[in-house]
């Protein structure tokens, strides 16, 4: 009953030092709404369209115009000019007024009359990967199609009938179908991931600010006594609002910004809150046994903030773990965010199940089991003196 009573007087006194601190109450009641919602909304039409195009059309034949025509209707492309040269085509590309440009070279009608092969040169800004690979595949997309019916007409013309020359121009039929993400929006695959790195990196700077204010003031005394001078008691009580809080922004994140962002939730909901939780108490018991080194809270914030984009590229979630070196792997595995990235991905966009994310839940558990005996191990430390005035009065 006294642990309980602990508990309870650590949390009311933790939530008077965040509404006394613009810092600590900045980070934890105004940054996460504001980054969930602005990040987003970064990518709030998910997939790119209308990316500007130039064409330099050296044949100048119906034919040619017919493919320029075709090549504006698809949705990713936006023919913004006709130039009369690849040179004026490349300074508007150096200039980034166009992602990209087509050469039609002299002869490309004649050359389909007389059934024979004809090149059509696409140049990028492959400096955009994105932009490039949507240009690129749609280019890829419209020729493809002129060509299959390029191919339909020549084989009508020897005679065959529409089947036949549907067959003989298309042997082999390319049936590609998108699972989970059928929109192929970059959008749609990195909005859960962000929602999931504001939650820990909000969480991670609020509750490390928090410990080491303590230090800095020299207060720790106050929390051990408020815990009638119970390790267990200060720490549970001292991380009870932080978890209980970050509960409630994963609620909302999952209901309205999903919702409102038109994000996927497939999986199973209660699996969902199973993993969120493991989460946060794995970024929670990190968080105060890393903190508790810091005796400045401006130097702790300093450390933390900084880590935001590390944690998402070592996470293997941007960029594909098998491609890093074997150490980064290491230190990759070394953050809740690793596991929790890659079964939230499969669980909210793919419906895994709990046998297919077992692995992470695992990885997760260890984390939180590890990083409550190290946070209570490392409290139970700086306690110690505040122990022997205790023993002694």
């Amino acid at each position: 009953m006294e642990q309980v009573k602990g508990i309870f007087a650590v949390l009311r006194r933790e939530i008077k030092i965040i509404t006394s601190d613009v810092n600590i109450k900045s980070v934890l009641l105004f940054a996460p709404l504001f980054y969930a919602f602005f990040y987003s909304t970064v990518y709030i039409n998910k997939v790119e369209n209308k990316l500007p195009v130039a064409i330099v059309d050296y044949d100048n034949t119906i034919t040619s115009q017919k493919l320029s025509s075709d090549l504006n209707v698809h949705q990713m492309i936006d023919i913004v000019q006709h130039l009369p040269s690849y040179e004026e085509a490349k300074e508007l590309l150096e200039r980034n007024k166009i992602q990209g440009f087509i050469v039609i070279d002299k002869g490309f009608e004649n050359d389909l009359k007389q059934i024979k092969g004809t090149k059509i040169k696409v140049y990028l800004n492959t400096t955009r990967f994105l932009v490039s690979n949507d240009i690129n595949k749609a280019i890829n997309e419209v020729i493809g199609a002129k060509a299959v019916e390029y191919r339909k007409n020549y084989y009508r013309t020897q005679g065959y009938s529409y089947e036949q020359s549907k067959q003989l121009s298309e042997p082999v039929q390319l049936d590609m179908r998108p699972l989970y993400n059928t929109t192929e929006s970059y959008g749609d695959f990195m909005l859960p991931g962000l929602l999931a790195l504001i939650l820990h990196q909000t969480l991670l700077i609020g509750l490390a600010e928090s410990i080491a204010k303590e230090r800095e003031y020299n207060i720790l005394h106050q929390l051990y006594a408020v815990s009638n001078n119970n390790t267990f008691a200060a720490l549970i009580g001292k991380i009870s609002f932080y978890f209980i809080l970050f509960c409630a922004y994963a609620t909302f994140f999952y209901i309205v910004n999903f919702n409102l962002f038109a994000i996927n939730l497939i999986g199973s909901i209660p699996l969902l809150i199973f993993l969120t939780l493991l989460y946060l108490l794995a970024i929670i018991f990190m968080s105060v046994f890393i903190a508790s080194f810091f005796k400045r809270k401006i130097l702790s914030l300093q450390v933390f903030a900084f880590t935001s984009i590390p944690f998402l590229l070592i996470s293997g979630y941007s960029y594909p773990s098998s491609a890093f070196l074997e150490p980064m792997n290491i230190i990759g595995n070394l953050l809740p965010s690793t596991p929790y990235l890659t079964a939230q991905i499969r669980l909210t966009q793919m419906g895994a199940n709990f046998n297919e994310i077992l692995p992470e839940i695992i990885h997760l558990v260890i984390f939180v089991v590890i990083g409550f005996f190290a946070a209570y191990y490392r409290m139970n430390f700086l306690f110690k003196p505040h122990k022997q005035n205790t023993i002694i009065n």
